[in-house]
């Protein structure tokens, strides 16, 4: 899991009307990456960062394996507990539901 991933995708669940009328950010759907610019890096370092990348907006946040198949992630939109779908390789999917709301996101990652 660790290392630099290319963010293809995120699919997103959970955000009420409310929220997205509040907030344009806050959206449900699946938004496409994909490029360059587009990246999840876990770093390797001893502080556990985690760096996030879209469309050239750059986050470092934190984040803490908890088991083979589970992680959190302290980042932009809080404290998402995070649980890998599948990983290979050249591929990572992971479900991360952010902490307090009923708002999931699915990332899709590939190198």
């Amino acid at each position: 899991m660790l290392g630099k991933w290319t963010l293809n995708k995120i699919v997103t669940s959970g955000y009420t009307p409310e929220e997205t009328l509040k907030d344009p950010k806050k959206i449900n759907g699946t938004v496409n990456y994909g490029t360059t610019s587009d990246y999840i890096d876990f770093k390797p370092n001893n502080d556990d960062q985690v760096e996030l990348s879209l469309s050239g907006n750059r986050t470092i946040g934190t984040y803490v394996i908890i088991y083979s198949d589970q992680f959190s992630m302290d980042i932009n939109d809080g404290l998402n507990y995070c649980m890998v779908n599948s990983i290979t390789e050249n591929k990572l999917e992971f479900t991360a539901k952010i902490d307090k709301t009923n708002v999931t996101k699915i990332y899709s990652l590939s190198r």
